[in-house]
């Protein structure tokens, strides 16, 4: 990780919002720099989504501002849980970036063409687990904090569907039972955490929806703005849709809830041009706007799925 010819490093996600992939990939990432005693910190301005649990953050282990001086270094960034240039280029010099770690594809190229061996871009569950392999290539594993094992725990049950979704591979298996015998957690972890999760979405809802919504460029199947949810129970949002669809106003929207208790997914979606491509491609039926799918799906399943669709 990192050629340290730096002499800052500093670690960063997208700008729009943190998930708690990102979140965790960024704190995880900076301790085990600092472990090599390599000067790193994790910096964003992006506020953080419902995934990102208070019972899991340490207030300043993120800062919001780079101290004064800081920015003069020869500083060099890593990115984690995104690879999209264009939602990084307003936020990061992309010319000072060494490394990137995402589990969302389809920049590849970009990136290995421009830092070689710094990309790590594959499809797999979660970020966090690519952050772990790092941890593990140095023999550092058993140094991480317990609080940095439980945020890439939460990290990758967030973004494997309680390792239920089809994008789950071995390796974040292994990496989830390796983390959790570290922090010493069982299945009361992820109770906790899903319980943590459904509680912050329902008392504020709207800025969980429109703190996890994405643009998606590119594509003719999907409209603009696709929110997500990740719940334990959808009954409790889709309930509240008459007052959602009032958010959205006249923008071309689609959430994709996804709902652990029952396995799958509810997408929502009002435009009628919309709803037909979409369940032409997914096999679904929309009624009143909600299509209920046989399995869970996540927003970046959904666009790998459509991108090249017609």
């Amino acid at each position: 990780m990192c050629k340290r010819n730096s002499d800052l490093y500093i670690i960063t996600a997208g700008s729009s919002y943190l998930d708690i992939d990102a979140y965790a990939c960024m704190v995880a990432t900076t301790e085990l720099l600092n472990l090599q005693g390599v000067n790193a910190v994790a910096y964003s301005k992006a506020l953080c989504n419902y995934s990102v649990c208070e019972s899991l953050v340490t207030k300043g282990e993120i800062l919001c501002d780079l101290p004064e001086g800081m920015s003069k270094k020869n500083v060099s960034y890593i990115i984690v849980d995104i690879s999209d240039p264009e939602f990084l280029k307003s936020s990061v010099p992309l010319d000072c970036v060494v490394e990137v770690y995402d589990h969302h594809v389809g920049f590849e190229d970009y990136w290995h063409e421009r830092i070689g061996d710094g990309a790590h871009i594959e499809f797999i569950g979660a970020a966090a687990t690519l952050i772990y392999r790092e941890w593990q290539s140095v023999d550092l594993q058993n140094e991480m904090s317990r609080k940095t094992a439980l945020l890439l725990i939460a990290a990758i049950l967030d973004n494997t569907l309680n390792l239920t979704s089809t994008n789950t591979t071995e390796e974040d298996i292994e990496v989830f039972n390796k983390l959790c015998a570290f922090a010493c957690v069982g299945e009361d972890f992820r109770d906790s955490y899903f319980i943590e999760v459904q509680k912050s979405v329902g008392a504020d809802l709207k800025n969980a929806i429109f703190g996890d919504i994405k643009t998606v460029r590119n594509n003719a199947i999907l409209p603009e703005n696709v929110a997500q949810l990740c719940i334990w129970n959808a009954e409790s949002v889709l309930v509240r849709l008459p007052e959602i669809r009032g958010w959205f106003s006249r923008e071309l929207w689609m959430i994709n809830i996804i709902d652990l208790s029952k396995n799958c997914s509810f997408f929502v979606c009002d435009n009628i041009e919309y709803q037909q491509k979409i369940a032409h491609i997914f096999g679904v039926r929309f009624e009143s706007g909600i299509a209920k799918t046989q399995v869970p799906y996540l927003r970046k399943q959904l666009i790998k799925r459509t991108l090249y669709a017609k």
